[in-house]
């Protein structure tokens, strides 16, 4: 399956793995796209042109250039301008503390701009030399250059990590769940907020969004078959998995496959292929 938009995928930096997941590369040219929420904070960066984010009263508010973005726990309606090139790369589980000493529950449904963060100066100068390069390699390369500079990237075991590691628990009752990883209920609720931004309520809504997701694209997905993709991935019952659908997609999942179905650019992010998507998002290997 191709997507309508041009996209490309690259590995980061063997120094830079234990932090951060894959790095992509998308050319937006004067289009509309919507994002579902997500768990990861991430690094963006527009390398030529830029975007504007549409608010729910239809007013906009111009994207910085280079950014980090906290999870974000609902739908994002982003414009871009004509020959826009994003770069975008998401962080592992926990280590956005390691890397750049920032707790990640402070940034959750937020963006800071990255001269805020580090030299400002460097910034300056990174983004002065990314100017004069079209070649997507190379803005890449330039990129992870910088990134290696400015992140610490020695590597750590995380609690993040591990809670992933045994996603097939997620969903146990929390005295379950807090015995498994041999600690106490509220400290297990608090590494969890310093993990990932959220509550563990929050945790398991985004997590059975992408546990259904790979079967709400299936192209031979019909709307009697929602129910049991709600039962077989951790909702209670088929409204739940709607309700949530319209919190975290902007839209209910059978909307979402007719735009899906449609090959709707709006949504160009749901057809990227499995093994790109585990590589950019998926959070559990």
């Amino acid at each position: 399956m191709h997507t309508p938009i041009n996209y490309q995928v690259f590995p980061v930096h063997p120094r830079l793995s234990p932090l951060l997941m894959y790095i992509m590369t998308v050319e937006l040219d004067d289009c509309e796209v919507f994002l579902p929420a997500s768990l990861c904070p991430a690094i963006m960066l527009f390398a030529h042109g830029g975007g504007k984010v549409i608010q729910d009263d239809q007013s906009e508010q111009q994207a910085k250039r280079f950014f980090l973005r906290g999870p974000m726990m609902e739908p994002v309606h982003v414009r871009y301008q004509p020959g826009t090139l994003s770069l975008a790369v998401c962080f592992r589980p926990g280590m956005l503390q390691q890397a750049m000493g920032i707790n990640v529950a402070e940034i959750t449904g937020n963006t800071l701009a990255f001269h805020d963060l580090v030299n400002a100066e460097r910034v300056q100068t990174f983004l002065q030399e990314l100017d004069g390069l079209y070649d997507n390699a190379a803005i890449v390369a330039l990129f992870q250059d910088f990134l290696l500079e400015v992140l610490d990237h020695r590597p750590r075991s995380t609690m993040g990590a591990a809670f992933l590691a045994a996603h097939k628990k997620i969903f146990f009752p929390l005295l379950e769940l807090s015995e498994f990883f041999g600690i106490g209920q509220r400290q297990l609720e608090r590494r969890v907020r310093e993990n990932f931004g959220v509550t563990l309520r929050d945790v398991r809504r985004i997590v059975r969004f992408g546990f259904s997701l790979p079967y709400i694209i299936k192209p031979d997905v019909a709307w009697g078959d929602l129910t049991q993709i709600a039962q077989d991935t951790g909702y209670y019952d088929q409204a739940h998995m709607h309700r949530e659908y319209v919190e975290l997609a902007g839209i209910p999942p059978a909307q979402l496959r007719q735009k899906i179905s449609a090959r709707d650019p709006a949504y160009w992010i749901y057809l990227i292929p499995d093994e790109d998507f585990n590589k950019l998002f998926l959070l559990i290997d």
